[in-house]
């Protein structure tokens, strides 16, 4: 890195640092031969290798004006280590220095150690430039060996460390979102706060996980600007409060008594205890306006987690859930004003409150299926095959349906073979099982962020996955402009779709703009995809991270899609299958499938890529591959099933040794 390091502001301008992907080779590569002596130069291979290698990042940063494309002005090569960093390069151009840049790469890097757990950073400075050296001491950086002859013959290096174990995790900036930032503004005083289609659309929100998002929108209902506020900033690892999933806990009666049953031990104690009584609180972020129930309201909000909530419990034999209501910004400012102008400030100045243990049970398997599913995940055949693999591993085996939701706590274990959806009772029954301690597949946060393509979407292109070009397209934001824009023919997704049902392809701008008029009146956001073509689908079956099994999926006769949904032919609906050995599943097709998994969790997932001149291109992840004798299981045989049980075994065993929070 240059000399010259400190910043000179440059009005107008702000450094931006994301992660850099495969198109990025040839800047890397100009950037090497501006900032580097021949012999300190890296390849266009290493740099190529940095860019895929597992162990390594590369960070870029940029020069941003507004919601302009960023230009690229200087990048650093990162290994990883167990519980270190290494810096490996930091370099920026020589007519963007002085300008923060240098800063903010730094400073990005800092806050990714902090926030993913590592102990320290080290890097080799110039020791002949002593500048250089003062730079990184300002970060905290410190000499630790000097190393003669480094970079060659007379040219020392100095190794620097900075140690994080007294450094803490960088403070989160608390972003308050509302729906109109001016009326909220008229009914709190003092706070600042942000639009939703601010956060939504701002990329300097999109590109630091470095923030505390407290969701204020009037609605959080599926589809609402709310609703996509709290998904995408999951998606974008923020904090979130609420979440989806809290939410849509707090709403659901047989959830939301679970959670009640976490704190009753106070409420038998506290509470009265004679049949009848009816206990009725409104709970902003945690306070109340009864002097005597603070410590309830402050229990309640750290277990539903919803901003602004109203809740009635009743006593009989034990105190029960009966209502909750969530309430919005200006409703709580006008009924109760000094409550919420003293609970924002508390909440802006980091008071937390701690979230509940949950408890385990005993060994027993429940697998959920649907008789009248007409296109279920399993067949009969291979829910055979899934009771006795489950058998010989070692668990007791029943199949249920929904109506056995209220049963669920006499398992110890839940696997789904039923389509799931968070609209229906699947995600309840998930949801309702860890709570009630259960380990379970598919968890109800693999069913929440594997049901959104929206979120797909962002979470992928967070990451640098390789995804087919997409656009958030918004009822209001929809203009003339954007749609001509638009590469036809496009792929329109609604948020929620899943087995090729609810994505359509359009070829022409009337057709576009017909399609998404439809599509509006589901819901605020659509998904647009550039369409890319190809003979058959990728599908790689994943467990624990691991491929499970590899499937090509051909498209369905005369149709664009796998399956043909509005063919009423069977032969017709789905194209042919062919089972691919893991071991000869192209390498490019195995990673992205990996890596794409791995931003969702650890459950199990079927990744659907397309490979378009030997490039993988994730299209989806699924909460729930299809598994069916004869298909997914033509090589492994029993084997497949086996390796999903034991997973589930060995995840009882290890709930048995750890905490569990509900988050």
């Amino acid at each position: 890195m240059s000399a010259q390091c400190k910043a000179v502001p440059d009005s107008g301008f702000s450094p931006v640092v994301r992660e850099a992907v495969p198109a990025d080779l040839d800047f890397l590569e100009s950037l090497e031969r501006d900032c580097f002596s021949g012999t300190r130069q890296s390849s266009r291979q290493s740099l190529r290798h940095s860019l895929t290698s597992a162990s390594q990042m590369v960070f870029i940063a940029e020069r941003k004006k507004g919601r302009k494309q960023g230009v690229p002005t200087g990048a650093a090569v990162v290994f990883e280590y167990k519980r270190s960093l290494r810096v490996y390069s930091l370099a920026i151009l020589k007519e963007h220095r002085m300008q923060g840049m240098g800063e903010a790469l730094m400073q990005h890097i800092i806050d990714f150690a902090l926030s993913h757990g590592y102990e320290r950073i080290s890097l080799e400075a110039d020791a002949g430039n002593p500048k250089l050296v003062d730079w990184y001491r300002q970060f905290g950086f410190e000499g630790t060996k000097a190393m003669p002859d480094y970079y060659g013959p007379a040219e020392a290096a100095l190794r620097m460390v900075l140690l994080l174990a007294n450094k803490g995790r960088t403070s989160e900036r608390i972003v308050i979102v509302v729906d109109d930032s001016n009326l909220a503004k008229k009914c709190v005083s003092g706070i600042q706060f942000c639009s939703a289609p601010e956060y939504l659309s701002d990329t300097n929100f999109s590109n630091s996980n470095r923030f505390h998002i407290l969701n204020l929108c009037n609605s959080y209902k599926t589809h609402s600007m709310g609703y996509y506020v709290s998904l995408l900033a999951s998606a974008r690892n923020h904090r979130i409060t609420p979440s989806v999933m809290a939410v849509k806990d707090g709403t659901t009666p047989s959830i939301a008594q679970s959670l009640l049953d976490e704190i009753r031990e106070y409420t038998h104690d506290k509470l009265p205890s004679h049949d009848g009584s009816v206990v009725e609180l409104t709970i902003v972020l945690g306070k109340t306006d009864d002097p005597h129930h603070g410590e309830l309201a402050r229990k309640l909000f750290s277990l539903f987690s919803i901003p602004f909530f109203s809740i009635t419990m009743e006593r009989h034999d034990s105190w029960r859930f009966k209502k909750l209501k969530t309430l919005h910004l200006k409703q709580v400012a006008h009924q109760h004003p000094e409550l919420l102008q003293d609970a924002l400030t508390c909440y802006c100045e980091k008071k937390r409150y701690n979230r509940p243990r949950l408890k385990s049970y005993k060994y027993d398997l429940a697998i959920l299926i649907n008789e009248e599913e007409g296109t279920p995940p399993s067949c009969p055949l291979a829910l055979e095959k899934f009771r006795k693999a489950a058998e010989r591993v070692g668990f007791f085996v029943e199949f249920i349906t929904k109506a056995d939701h209220r049963r669920l706590c006499e398992f110890d274990a839940l696997f789904m073979r039923e389509t799931t959806a968070i609209e229906n009772h699947t995600y309840e029954m998930a949801r309702h099982a860890y709570t009630e301690g259960l380990v379970v597949i598919d968890d109800p946060w693999s069913i929440l962020l594997c049901s959104n393509k929206v979120y797909l979407h962002e979470r992928l292109a967070n990451a640098g996955v390789c995804q087919p070009r997409g656009w958030l397209l918004t009822r209001k934001g929809c203009s003339d402009e954007l749609l001509k824009s638009l590469p036809l023919p496009v792929v329109l997704k609604l948020p929620e779709s899943s087995f090729s049902q609810g994505v359509y392809r359009v070829c022409s701008l009337e057709e576009l703009r017909s399609k998404l008029h439809e599509m509006f009146r589901q819901t605020d956001l659509v998904i647009a995809q550039e369409f890319l073509t190809s003979d058959y689908d990728w599908r790689i079956g994943l467990l624990d991270n691991m491929p499970l099994f590899a499937c090509k999926y051909y498209m369905a006769n005369n149709h664009w899609q796998i399956y043909n949904w509005q063919s009423s032919e069977s032969e017709e609906f789905s194209g042919r299958s062919e089972t691919i050995p893991v071991s000869q599943i192209p390498a490019h097709i195995l990673k992205a499938a990996v890596n794409a998994s791995s931003l969702i969790g650890n459950g199990l997932y079927g990744v659907d890529l397309k490979e378009v001149n030997k490039k993988a291109y994730v299209i989806e992840v699924n909460d729930n591959p299809n598994i069916d004798a004869g298909i997914e299981d033509l090589l492994l045989g029993d084997e497949l099933y086996e390796r999903i049980m034991h997973s589930l075994y060995n995840r009882i065993e290890a709930e048995r040794h750890q905490v569990r929070y509900l988050y």
